[in-house]
């Protein structure tokens, strides 16, 4: 296993719990990249893919001003305008459609399993099953995001209330009042990042799977055409299966796979923190701004920002910025006093918004689970069932095919 963030420790899992001795490499530690640092919702409501129709004229323009949630950085960079024509070919309707059906599919098998998961194995993480809470500044912002609403209920089955007025305080009395209306979504879950890959590593030691952190793959060494051993800093691994689950660093490995990712690093920030005093009840994504906060029992983070600037970990002020401000707009105590950790990691960006989880071209024992976007977290168990049942040769819980390798 290549990449010890959440979906590599999810593959880890449940390979191991099917009765496979498994070893588990990072280049950094265990969960130290986009799974230590996001927000922590596990969110079925967020089905639909960032391509849909006319986001290129909402968004593109914004993404090079400076102040926006959303920017690219100017720069000679071909692999990224290739993802951007990619990205602007899957802004239709009817393939928003189909991409949200096989997303919905991930997002509803993961959720139950975290169930399972955190219920059997006692992994603590401030898990919490109260949904999501969707805030709606402005008039017009409700009534687009609600026209959104009214197709997950109609197409997809997800069940949303909304909430008006003085309800929305009532609800959420952290809420500022004023506010145009906010959909709860009842299906979503949250937890701590952070405390999931700690707790979720030390149960897989005690299982028994081999964990080396600080060590990075040189190359798969092969036998008659066929992979049989992975030489790493720390000496090689025999192995029968490899699979990457890299992230926004699979592009990296394309000599390895034998496959060009379509995946583009895209930058998001994070500002942890101890609760404020008029802390949320609920995880909140603050439509206008696009900013998101999840409330733990243990502490309290701000979290947003979509950056196509290459792999560089420069923390933009005007970024965290962003993030006090647009949440300040929503609510009375958007901050505490003390910000523990000001943090920057990289999501792994498709062009149709769905991950890659299949075998790859260069030998049939060597397989991919890369490319979650701003859903790593929630996709992690059933990505990690997926490949299990995948090398197992038993037929997926989850229908394989809308997240086969694009060419």
């Amino acid at each position: 296993m290549i990449g010890g963030g959440v979906i590599g420790t999810a593959c880890a899992h449940y390979l191991e719990a099917g009765g496979y001795s498994v070893s588990l490499i990072d280049r950094g530690r265990v969960g130290g990249e986009a799974s230590h640092g996001n927000c922590g919702v596990i969110c079925p409501s967020h089905l639909l893919p960032l391509a849909e129709p006319g986001v290129i004229g909402q968004t593109l323009g914004s993404f090079f001003r400076r102040r926006s949630p959303f920017f690219i950085a100017p720069r000679v960079d071909f692999d990224l305008w290739r993802w951007l024509f990619r990205f602007a070919g899957n802004c239709r309707e009817d393939q928003m459609i189909k991409t949200g059906h096989a997303a919905l599919s991930l997002l509803q098998q993961s959720r139950r399993l975290y169930d399972e998961l955190i219920n059997e194995y006692g992994l603590a993480c401030d898990w919490e099953t109260t949904g999501t809470l969707y805030v709606c500044k402005l008039p017009q912002t409700f009534a687009s995001f609600s026209s959104t609403v009214k197709l997950l209920q109609t197409e997809y089955g997800v069940a949303a209330r909304s909430y008006l007025g003085e309800n929305i305080s009532a609800l959420e009395p952290a809420l500022r009042p004023g506010l145009a209306g906010a959909w709860h979504f009842p299906g979503d879950a949250h937890l701590r990042p952070d405390r999931l890959l700690q707790s979720w590593r030390d149960s897989l030691v005690e299982r028994d799977v081999k964990i080396l952190e600080n060590t990075t793959l040189q190359e798969l060494v092969f036998n008659d055409g066929r992979p049989t051993a992975a030489r790493t800093t720390q000496g090689e691994i025999v192995a029968d299966h490899f699979v990457f689950a890299t992230g926004a660093f699979t592009p990296q490995l394309s000599d390895q796979l034998g496959w060009s990712p379509p995946i583009q690093p895209a930058k998001g920030y994070s500002l942890t923190m101890p609760r404020p005093k008029r802390c949320p009840n609920y995880p909140l994504n603050l439509v206008d701004s696009g900013i998101v906060a999840t409330p733990w029992k243990s502490g309290y983070r701000l979290g947003s920002i979509l950056e196509f600037s290459g792999y560089n970990r420069r923390i933009d002020p005007r970024r965290v910025t962003l993030l006090r401000t647009g949440a300040n707009e929503c609510l009375k105590e958007a901050c505490a006093d003390m910000i523990e950790e000001t943090w920057v990691g990289w999501r792994s960006m498709t062009p149709n918004g769905l991950p890659c989880i299949d075998r790859c071209p260069i030998a049939s024992n060597v397989y991919v689970a890369a490319g979650h976007n701003m859903l790593g977290m929630s996709m992690a168990t059933g990505t990690g069932q997926m490949i299990a049942q995948m090398i197992d040769e038993r037929v997926p819980s989850v229908d394989p095919n809308a997240y086969r390798l694009q060419f």
